[in-house]
């Protein structure tokens, strides 16, 4: 697994990809051009919103967030980070894109024209001028790429909606968008496994970071890889309009 650097969007001037590889005498030589930081986050603040797709968000109303003010001046108000086909029932603040269906999906639909949407470099290079470069090409799932940029953002507060499915073993498949164009089906069986150490390795890499899993109770199970983490914790969706202060 890809191993990430703590590195912040203010020290951050771009990196370079891989746009051609070459077979030449047995050895692979690389066109590389230099993808600048294009984005300009000048309302971060300290805390954001990471919103996966997991089934427990169904219970906590996404328009919240849309009227949260963040107090006086907004110095409080959440930024927000979504995965995949969450474009087509909420608009983020930022949107992160993994996988062919769901790129493709995007781009086509015309929501990338005034939106920002990250992905990886190779959607980049197949879908020109659509897409904003994901730093460090982080190949991890949408949901750990969400608060991996949050953090790269600067927020020292994430929270972290419809994160569920982490399970060690295969069981039933739990997302929102499950039977629609680009996702399983409802029959499929998943293993959240992966997901688990790609969000473990975030947390680990800005352990600096207050993690805050948003759960329908605070009580609700929590994966046993994410339970020795300092700077991870759980609170039900009644603390996080308190705590977030979301009215």
């Amino acid at each position: 697994m890809q191993k990430l650097k703590q590195l912040y969007r203010a020290n951050y001037a771009g990196e370079n990809i891989v746009t051609h590889l070459t077979l030449k005498n047995n050895e692979w030589e690389t066109a590389t051009e230099f993808v600048p930081n294009q984005v300009t986050n000048a309302r971060t603040t300290t805390q954001a919103v990471a919103i996966g797709n997991g089934e427990s968000r169904l219970e906590f109303d996404l328009t919240h967030l849309t009227n949260h003010k963040g107090g006086l001046f907004g110095v409080d108000k959440l930024q927000s980070y979504g995965c995949n086909a969450i474009y087509r029932d909420f608009t983020p603040d930022f949107l992160i894109a993994t996988g062919d269906a769901i790129t493709k999906e995007i781009a086509d639909s015309g929501y990338a024209n005034s939106n920002i949407v990250y992905a990886n470099a190779t959607t980049l290079l197949a879908y020109p001028g659509k897409f904003y470069l994901i730093p460090q090409n982080a190949h991890f799932d949408a949901g750990a790429l969400a608060i991996y940029l949050a953090c790269f953002d600067g927020h020292t507060t994430i929270y972290m909606l419809g994160y569920d499915n982490y399970a060690d073993d295969v069981g039933p498949l739990n997302n929102v968008y499950k039977d629609t164009a680009g996702y399983p089906t409802s029959t499929d069986e998943d293993n959240g496994e992966f997901f688990a150490l790609s969000l473990t390795d975030v947390m680990k890499t800005y352990n600096d970071v207050d993690f805050v899993r948003v759960m329908p109770t605070k009580d609700s199970w929590m994966p046993d890889r994410f339970r020795p983490l300092p700077n991870l914790r759980q609170i039900d969706y009644r603390g996080f309009v308190l705590e977030a202060d979301i009215g």
